[in-house]
C-alpha cells in the first residue's frame, strides 16, 4: 500500500505512531487530530482501509509483521529451513537464544494493527449513522467486516508467538494475550485474557465478518468472504479435538466447493502464484500494488532468495524428504546456488555438499517490474485449505476424506503419485504440508500445536545447521523459547503483565 498515505491516516488517528513511552497497546499518536472531526468524511474510508492493510506489512525492523518477520519464525524456527551465520536477518529466531529484553516478534506490529482495526470499527460505526447512498452503505458495511477480520487475524497471531498452543492449554484456562475490542483510555492496560477468552472474539469477529453480506466473495488484496472463512478454519484446526477439526473441516469444505479459487496447474501457473495478481489459488495476500509501494530491501523476498540476501536456506532433511520424489513439481521453486554463486539445477546434485545450498525461490517479484520488492506476500491459499481439511478429517476418524483431500495436493505435485491408506497417518500429512508450505512461515507452528519433536540437528552433519544451543538442537512443545517473552517494555510499564510474563523468561 502506498506510504504516502500515513500522513492522513495519522491525522485520523487510525495509525499508530511509536512513542517514546513504548506503551503500545493504548498510546494515542501525539499529533492526531480527533477522530470524531474526521470520522464523519465517508471520503477518508478508501484511505483507512488501505492503511489497516499497509499495517500487515510491517517494517524493516524486527517488529516487522507479514513482510518479513511472523513467516521467517514460522520457517527457520522449524526443521525445514536454517539461517546462515551471525548477523543475518532470521538470527535470532533461527537462534532461539532470545531473552525478554533482547527477543524478536509481532507484539508492537500486531497491537498497532489491532489498534487501526478497532479506530476503523469505530468509524465504520458513525458513518452508518450518516444519510449515504446505498452504495456507501456496502462500502462502510465491507469496510467494518474487513476491520473484524484482520482485527481477529492479528489476535489469533498473537497467541501463535505468545500463547502455548491450545492443544496443551487445559481447555484454554492457559494464559492468552492481551483481548482489545475498543480503543482503550491511555489509563488502561489491559492483562492477558485465557486463551479461551482470546479465541472465543477471535472466531466472533471472523463470524461476523462472514455474515456480513456486503463483504465480497473474493477480493485481490484485501479480505474477502471465502478468506475469512479460510482463515477461520486454520483457527479451528489450531484448536483441535472434536470440535475444532469439525469446523475446520466444515469450513474449509465450503471455501473449495464453491468453486471460487482453483489450484494452480501449470508448471508456469505453479511458479507465479506467490508473486503475480492473476493467481487463482492465492485467496488472500499482502499485496504491493506498484512501484511506489516497494519498501526497502529487507523483505521476505531479499531474506529467502539467492539474489538477494540469502540469509535462509532448507535443511537436508527437506531436501531428503524431496528427493523422495525427483519429478515433484515444487522442485519448481527451489533455487540452488553453491556457495552464492549462480542458479543451478537443484535435484540432481549428488550428496549436496554443506556448501552448495538450496534457497526458497517462490518470491522472484512481479514479472512487469523485474524486482523481487514487488512480490506480493502470501497469508493463505487454496492448497493449505485442502491440507486444513485433510488433517481435520483425519484427526476425526474420517480416513476417506482426509486421503480424498491429501491426495488432490500431492497429484498436484505429481500426477503419477497418491498416498494409499495403509500409508495416511497425522505425519504424512504434516510431511506434506512441509513440502507445499516451505517458505510460508508453517512449519514450526505445525509441529508445536500437534506436540511433534522438532529436530533441527540434522545427522549430526557440519554444514547444515549453524551453531546452535544443545536446547534448541531438538525440542517440542515444552521448550520455553518456543512462546516468545512478553517485550519487557510493556513488562516495565508495572501492569499486571508484569506478573503474566512466560514461564522462563
Amino acid at each position: 500500500m502506498k506510504r504516502n498515505i500515513y500522513s492522513l491516516l495519522i491525522g485520523i488517528g487510525l495509525v499508530l505512531s511509536l512513542p517514546a513511552c513504548k506503551d503500545f497497546l493504548n498510546t494515542e499518536p501525539s499529533d492526531a487530530i480527533p477522530t470524531d472531526k474526521v470520522a464523519s468524511d465517508i471520503s477518508l474510508l478508501p484511505p483507512a482501509l488501505r492503511g489497516l492493510y499497509d499495517e500487515l506489512q510491517g517494517s524493516n525492523s524486527s517488529t516487522a509483521y507479514y513482510t518479513r518477520g511472523f513467516i521467517i519464525a514460522g520457517d527457520v524456527m522449524g526443521d525445514d529451513m536454517q539461517g546462515l551465520p551471525a548477523g543475518s536477518r532470521v538470527q535470532s529466531y533461527y537462534n532461539m537464544n532470545y531473552t525478554k529484553d533482547s527477543a524478536p516478534g509481532i507484539w508492537f506490529k500486531a497491537y498497532s494493527v489491532i489498534r487501526s482495526a478497532n479506530r476503523l470499527i469505530e468509524m465504520c460505526t458513525k458513518l452508518a449513522g450518516q444519510s449515504l447512498t446505498d452504495a456507501q452503505k456496502t462500502e462502510v458495511k465491507s469496510a467494518q467486516a474487513q476491520a473484524l477480520a484482520i482485527r481477529a487475524l492479528a489476535h489469533f497471531d498473537l497467541c501463535r508467538q505468545y500463547a502455548t498452543p491450545y492443544k496443551f492449554s487445559n481447555d484454554g484456562t492457559a494464559l492468552g494475550v492481551p483481548l482489545l475490542t475498543s480503543v482503550p483510555d491511555n489509563k488502561s492496560l489491559p492483562s492477558r485474557a485465557t486463551l479461551k477468552e482470546v479465541y472465543q472474539q477471535i472466531i466472533a469477529d471472523f463470524k461476523a465478518a462472514i455474515a456480513t453480506p456486503e463483504l465480497p466473495e473474493t477480493s485481490y488484496g484485501y479480505i474477502s468472504k471465502s478468506a475469512a472463512k479460510a482463515l477461520l478454519a486454520r483457527v479451528y484446526l489450531y484448536m483441535d479435538g472434536t470440535e475444532g477439526n469439525t469446523q475446520a473441516l466444515a469450513l474449509s469444505k465450503e471455501v473449495i466447493d464453491a468453486g471460487k479459487y482453483t489450484l494452480a496447474k501449470s508448471v508456469e501457473e505453479y511458479k507465479t502464484l506467490w508473486s503475480e495478481a492473476n493467481s487463482t489459488e492465492m485467496i488472500f495476500s499482502i499485496v504491493n500494488f506498484d512501484s511506489k509501494d516497494w519498501a526497502d530491501r529487507e523483505g521476505l523476498a531479499y531474506v529467502y532468495h539467492v539474489n538477494g540476501y540469502y540469509n535462509a536456506h532448507v535443511t537436508k532433511k527437506f531436501y531428503d524428504e524431496m528427493l523422495q520424489d525427483p519429478n515433484d513439481i515444487r522442485w519448481q521453486v527451489l533455487v540452488a546456488s553453491e556457495g552464492t554463486k549462480a542458479e543451478a539445477s537443484v535435484k540432481n546434485t549428488p550428496g549436496l555438499l554443506p556448501s552448495y545450498k538450496v534457497f526458497i525461490g517462490k518470491y522472484p517479484g512481479k514479472a512487469a517490474y523485474k524486482d523481487m520488492r514487488s512480490n506480493d506476500v502470501p497469508v493463505i491459499r487454496l492448497a493449505e485449505v485442502y491440507l486444513n481439511a485433510a488433517e481435520a478429517a483425519f484427526k476425526l476418524g474420517d480416513r476417506a476424506t482426509a486421503l480424498q483431500y491429501l491426495n488432490v495436493i500431492v497429484k498436484r505435485a505429481n500426477s503419477a503419485k497418491s498416498v494409499a491408506d495403509a500409508d495416511l497417518s497425522l505425519e504424512r500429512i504434516l510431511g506434506e504440508r512441509s513440502k507445499e508450505l516451505v517458505g510460508e512461515g508453517h512449519r514450526f507452528f505445525d509441529l508445536m500445536r500437534n506436540g511433534q519433536r522438532c529436530e533441527r540437528f540434522y545427522g549430526g552433519q557440519v554444514g547444515w545447521h549453524g551453531p546452535l544451543s544443545k536446547e534448541s538442537q531438538a525440542f517440542d512443545h515444552t521448550y520455553f523459547r518456543t512462546i516468545l517473552p512478553i517485550p519487557v517494555y510493556e513488562i516495565n510499564l508495572g501492569s499486571d503483565l508484569a506478573k503474566q510474563q512466560n514461564p522462563g523468561y
